[in-house]
């Protein structure tokens, strides 16, 4: 008799996200639109007290949509993925624009990158969190990036508090559909996955406040008494 393996979101999203196909799409998805503008003034807000010259970790990295400007704030960046191919892309972007000197790269997952405990002074998560539905999952790789990182930690998520979010719900409801991927979830469920993560919230940013779902955390590692 064989049995149904459940597979985790987590699993999930690496093998969509791990195709050439999948590369090639999401390489020129979000590059020069709006919602990367917004993205890209959010990170370099929660960004603007890394001094020049820190070691960032973009993962995941993509295909390197943001190195261009984290390059521009002079930081040092590491571009993390689990696919090749993105990361060769990002590679290849890096190569294009001509910053591949200051730029590390990297095939691997959030959950264990193999890199050494306090590689980094700051971390950015984008565009990841929305995908996991798993609490455990979540802290999981939070645990990850705060191992990795002494200073501040960027990660984005699907908020409840906002329009966008609502009308998500709504049409899901409407359609009888039970969403299993990019589900906005409560402001209060992701706070949690930080504390249990050890992590401490500094603060949050919405993309377009009460209109999007896509929010930040900008946390880092709690104090110690």
């Amino acid at each position: 008799m064989v049995r149904n393996v459940v597979r985790t979101s987590a699993e999930k999203t690496i093998d969509r996200f791990g195709t050439p196909a999948a590369a090639e799409k999401y390489s020129t998805a979000l590059e020069g639109t709006k919602t990367h503008l917004r993205e890209q003034r959010c990170i370099q807000r929660a960004l603007q007290m890394v001094p020049v010259g820190a070691k960032v970790l973009d993962l995941p990295c993509g295909a390197g949509r943001l190195l261009p400007s984290l390059t521009a704030l002079g930081l040092q960046a590491v571009a993390v993925d689990s696919s090749p191919h993105m990361v060769a892309l990002a590679r290849q972007r890096a190569e294009t624009r001509g910053f591949k000197k200051e730029t590390e790269f990297l095939v691997s997952s959030i959950f264990d990158t193999g890199l050494k405990d306090d590689t980094f002074d700051a971390a950015i998560c984008n565009r990841l969190f929305h995908h996991f539905r798993e609490p455990q999952i979540r802290r999981n790789a939070l645990r990850e990036l705060h191992r990795l990182c002494t200073g501040t930690i960027v990660v984005s998520f699907f908020c409840n508090l906002a329009l966008d979010a609502l009308v998500f719900h709504l049409k899901n409801a409407i359609r009888r559909k039970k969403p299993s991927d990019r589900i906005p979830i409560g402001y209060g469920v992701f706070a949690r996955d930080i504390d249990a993560a050890d992590l401490l919230i500094e603060r949050s940013i919405a993309t377009r406040p009460g209109i999007s779902r896509q929010w930040y955390f900008v946390v880092r590692r709690k104090v110690l008494p």
